[in-house]
């Protein structure tokens, strides 16, 4: 048995039992969707709408009225619930899960009766795959240059649709394998409107992947690891990491990893330093500091590397624009990305201030290690000098946010939406057609 087939079995017979678990992946999607209905009122996502508007059909685009192509809600809602950058995310595999797992099996809820608890195992099916890769093949693959939600999360999201679809092993692998000949994207479109729209290609080409599979379109295994194959080609890495992954299959990633979810709408990368500025900004009077230095590993700030953002997009990949978003406003919200907000004076001056120190990582295997924690040190024109150092976000499995504020978040995404529909999929994972309960929130505002 080749390892994409081993892998593919395991998706197939993916069971989810751990009440744990189950809240984790509750929370997931009802974050997630949160995250759509407020980034589908960004002009990218209005514009990849707009773009798919030829080609109706049965599955809702959240929040907008309009219904497209089942593979084409996917891209939308992908799209949009990513557009913000408000999004989870894992470490292993440095991807957004949700992002391109949940549009792939809400869209499949217009097409076929899904269950929520099944939805719900559907999901941990793709994470499981997701993190286990993740585990295998970054972060090299992330430094290569690949953008690891639209590539590894590609397998994934055909993973999750084909445990939805209650496709054999055999099936699913021929689905991950499809979905290797698709699973693409780059770095370096980040700060720009293709960043998110990658992870929508993402959701749509793995639920494609998975009803082609259906169909009995097959794949070959050697696409996955064989000599020409995405292991070799994408990802450099040894055969025998990927025996360890196989032999950590266990169902239990969510455990392990758990999910990182946001606070801030922002790259992750930017939020240790955002959570200093916050517990700083109560000790300081902004109009007194002098100089601002933000330290952080060097890989890191190559992603957040908008040091004078001058538009919304670029203030997501922005240190000195959380920093001292921050440290001016005590937090950082939606409403700080407007444009006239970023262009407001005090917080262009302040930005100026900010110095960034990208330091070489002690251990470059960890995505953050708690032993070199991100550092804020903030000078006052008196001389005084005030620091604080942060080694997880708020959010992070490692200092979780809690679910009342996951629940504040929700409710402010979704603030345009009929408060009965938001309440009402609060409860999303109960026993009952899950496209009954997506379909209240498909309506426009």
């Amino acid at each position: 048995m080749t390892r994409l087939n081993r892998l593919a079995d395991f998706a197939a017979s993916m069971v989810l039992s751990d009440p744990a678990e189950r809240e984790t992946v509750r929370w997931a999607g009802i974050d997630l969707m949160g995250c759509v209905l407020a980034g589908s009122r960004h002009q990218t996502a209005r514009q990849v709408r707009a773009g798919c508007a030829g080609s109706p059909g049965p599955a809702p685009v959240f929040g907008t009225g309009q219904r497209v192509a089942v593979p084409l809600a996917a891209l939308c809602n992908a799209t949009a619930s990513h557009v913000q950058d408000f999004d989870d995310w894992e470490e292993p595999g440095n991807t957004h899960p949700s992002a391109v797992l949940w549009p792939a099996i809400w869209a499949l809820a217009a097409l076929r009766p899904i269950d929520g608890e099944h939805a719900a195992t559907a999901y941990a099916a793709g994470f499981e795959i997701i993190a286990r890769l993740g585990e295998a093949l970054n972060l090299n693959h992330y430094n290569l240059g690949f953008h690891a939600t639209a590539t590894i999360g590609t397998i994934g999201a055909a993973g999750a649709a084909a445990r939805a679809l209650n496709l054999d092993g055999a099936q699913t692998a021929h689905a991950l394998s499809l979905a290797i000949s698709q699973a693409q994207g780059f770095t370096c479109q980040i700060g720009t409107g293709a960043k998110p729209l990658q992870t929508g290609f993402a959701a749509r080409d793995g639920l494609t992947a998975a009803l082609l599979a259906e169909q009995g379109v097959t794949a070959s295994p050697a696409a996955f690891d064989g000599p020409k194959g995405f292991v070799t080609l994408l990802c450099h890495r040894e055969p025998d990491r990927l025996d360890r992954m196989l032999q950590r299959l266990n169902g239990r990633a969510l455990s392990e990893w758990g999910l990182a979810f946001k606070l801030y709408p922002s790259c992750s990368y930017t939020h240790r330093l955002v959570d200093c500025a916050r517990a700083l900004a109560p000790r300081i009077d902004p109009a007194a500091i002098s100089r601002v230095e933000a330290e952080l590993p060097d890989f890191h700030h190559a992603i957040a590397r908008c040091d004078r953002p001058s538009t919304p997009t670029e203030a997501m990949f922005s240190v000195p624009f959380g920093a001292a978003t921050a440290l001016l406003r005590g937090t950082v919200t939606l409403d700080d990305f407007a444009p006239e907000q970023i262009a407001a004076a005090p917080l262009r001056t302040l930005i100026g201030k900010v110095e960034i120190r990208a330091m070489p990582p002690a251990r470059p295997e960890l995505n953050f290690d708690p032993d070199q924690p991100d550092r804020l040190r903030v000078t006052l024109s008196s001389g005084e000098v005030l620091e604080e150092t942060c080694a997880y976000p708020e959010g992070a499995p490692q200092h979780p946010a809690g679910t009342a504020l996951l629940r504040e978040k929700f409710m402010t995404n979704g603030a345009h939406m009929a408060p009965a529909a938001l309440d009402a999929f609060l409860s999303w994972d109960q026993p009952g057609d899950l496209g009954v309960r997506l379909a209240s929130l498909a309506h426009a505002p």
